[in-house]
């Protein structure tokens, strides 16, 4: 019998509820942009007070890391592109092993630039985006998921060298991804301490 990590139809799941998280979070954020660029005095939905918002997010010089698009582009195309990747595979779609080191590879990436903006948000901006941050926490459980399932189901090879690493994921992946999220809200809680405590 097929547990959770190796079922296919729990990682499509996964990957679509991510997916559609991220587009809601992706067009909301984009939408936003667009009202303040028109509009420098507007105040986008998301603002809370002075630590929970998203306009001067959206103003920073990151709102568009790459050739001047907003990070919500981005978001639209990569999340557009999981909730197929989701469907496929809910679908039971046979996907070489390239494919599946794609996947990964890409969602490491996203994994990066949102541990980038993280660290952004509370060092240089001093607030957190609420809509940024729902973004940062399925970016986390589309990777844990996809490399979970991947390495459960030998997807790719690993070297040998690799392999009680390997082993050590499988055997405590839940308690790593929650370890993950418990250090994402800690480090927030540490360093908005006053609005908090």
């Amino acid at each position: 019998m097929k547990n959770w990590r190796t079922s296919s139809g729990f990682l499509g799941w996964i990957l679509i509820a991510a997916a559609s998280v991220g587009l809601l979070a992706s067009f909301t954020l984009l939408h936003e942009t667009f009202e303040l660029a028109k509009n420098p005095s507007y105040n986008p939905t998301c603002n809370i007070n002075v630590f929970i918002g998203c306009k001067s997010a959206m103003a920073s010089k990151e709102a568009d890391i790459l050739f001047g698009i907003p990070n919500p582009a981005y978001g639209i195309a990569a999340f557009s592109a999981l909730f197929v990747f989701g469907v496929l595979v809910l679908a039971g779609t046979v996907f070489k092993p390239w494919i599946w080191v794609a996947g990964v590879g890409v969602a490491g990436l996203g994994l990066l630039g949102c541990v980038f903006l993280y660290f952004t948000s509370l060092l240089t901006l001093g607030m957190i985006c609420p809509w940024c941050f729902m973004t940062w926490i399925i970016t986390i459980a589309t990777f844990w998921a996809l490399l979970t399932h991947s390495l459960a189901t030998n997807k790719f090879p690993v070297p040998a060298w690799l392999q009680r690493m390997k082993q050590g994921w499988l055997r405590y992946a839940p308690a790593i991804l929650v370890g993950i999220y418990f250090l994402l809200i800690f480090g927030i809680l540490v360093h908005f301490n006053q609005v908090f405590f």
